[in-house]
């Protein structure tokens, strides 16, 4: 409807705006899915090169604890959500009790950033997770000798584990030993980090379950098997080895988790396979990396999903649109040299759907993904690292099939 110049005739309504604190990939791809229900999307960008900025204009630059920014990316915008968990849950509680509409909701958040307060949320609705102790450096004996007395229950190898901070194999330590231990646990004593120390669980595969809820309503996709090496996701492949049953169950404990804390939008439980048996590893509350694929895989992707859900609008059908969907990361090459120069290579693969991050190219970075759908699982997934081999994307040896490809 348009306003007549006089003032009179109805009165023009804003469309509602989305609020993204962060400017990561993750952010861009919100901002994309954004775009085709023309919803308007303002950022909180720490940088002005980060990989959001180059497709809107509508930028705010402060860090993610910069409370004045924080309250001018309110100011313009209906709903604030988050690309990434490095947040001052404190200072968003303060926003929140003003009215502000935070998503996926602050105390739902502390999931996400907080592991120790993740495993005991998991532990009190009856969620399996992986065997774990928080560490009190004021506690009985300080924390070697609460480590030493967890291996006495648990063995070594463990993994001692920053409970915030961490992401991509990042704030993550296996130990073999208690030489090993104690070296971690000085290093995070003198940098203040909060550590928890976990058993080192013997897995068949990993997997990811992914939902969506707001008010009333939750849905989630098909479960993926993940490939991690070095703590970092290099594959997703859907549904790879997830069998029917553990694929059910793996949805339930999500649907379980998001109804428990009250998510609102996207969350993704990571999980071992341990023997047939599951246990929770990760809990992210926005959309993920094992999530990518559902944008040319499942009817509605995680990305317009979470945008539905934030504003509280219908969720869109989980479906899968193909039977087997394969997804790999794009890392930076050996020699620095940028995935785009090499991107006619990766297109001329047959059923390739290649999404470059915009970020500058260095070794060991991730620069994006490629994902291919279809029939077969074992061409979908040569095809994808196919067109991730000519991004410049080696394959780590650890996926190596016995024919030396993936």
């Amino acid at each position: 409807m348009i306003e007549r110049a006089d003032g009179s005739g109805p009165p023009r309504r804003r469309r509602r705006a989305l609020g993204v604190l962060g400017a990561g990939q993750l952010a861009r791809m919100t901002i994309e899915a954004a775009s085709t229900l023309g919803v308007p999307v303002v950022l909180l960008a720490e940088n002005p090169t980060d990989a959001a900025t180059e497709v809107t204009s509508k930028v705010l630059l402060g860090a993610p604890s910069d409370a004045g920014q924080l309250w001018a990316l309110a100011a313009r915008c209906d709903v604030i959500t988050f690309d990434h968990e490095h947040v001052d849950l404190e200072m968003l509680t303060t926003f929140e009790d003003a009215g502000v509409a935070v998503r996926p909701g602050v105390a739902a958040m502390r999931m996400g950033v907080d592991k120790a307060h993740m495993r005991a949320t998991l532990d009190t609705i009856g969620v399996p997770s992986v065997p774990h102790a928080v560490l009190d450096p004021r506690g009985a004996g300080g924390m070697a000798a609460q480590v030493e007395a967890f291996s006495e229950v648990h063995g070594w190898p463990l993994v001692v584990k920053a409970s915030r901070g961490g992401y991509d194999g990042k704030g993550v330590w296996p130990v073999s030993g208690i030489e090993e231990a104690l070296a971690v646990l000085r290093g995070a004593e003198q940098s203040g980090v909060p550590l928890m120390v976990e058993a080192f669980v013997r897995i068949d595969f990993e997997l990811s379950a992914l939902v969506v809820r707001r008010a009333g309503e939750t849905l989630a996709w098909p479960v993926v098997e993940t490939s991690q090496v070095d703590g970092v996701c290099r594959e997703v492949l859907m549904p790879g080895r997830v069998q029917p049953p553990l694929a059910a169950e793996a949805q339930a404990i999500a649907v379980r988790v998001a109804d428990a804390i009250g998510v609102v939008g996207v969350m993704a439980v990571e999980m071992f396979s341990c023997g047939g048996a599951l246990a929770v590893n990760e809990v992210a509350l926005r959309p993920h990396n094992t999530g990518h694929w559902t944008i040319e895989g499942a009817v509605t992707s995680q990305f317009e999903n979470h945008i539905r859900a934030v504003l509280d609008l219908p969720l869109g059908t989980t479906e899968p649109t193909a039977p087997h969907v394969a997804t790999v990361n794009v890392f930076g090459a050996a020699d620095g040299s940028d995935p785009m120069h090499a991107l006619e290579g990766a297109l001329a693969v047959p059923g390739a759907h290649v999404h470059l991050y915009g970020k500058e190219a260095r070794p060991g970075r991730k620069l994006g993904h490629v994902t291919v759908c279809g029939t077969d699982p074992a061409d979908v997934r040569n095809r994808a690292w196919q067109a991730a081999r000519e991004l410049g994307t080696s394959v780590p040896t650890q996926l190596l099939r016995p024919a030396g490809r993936p």
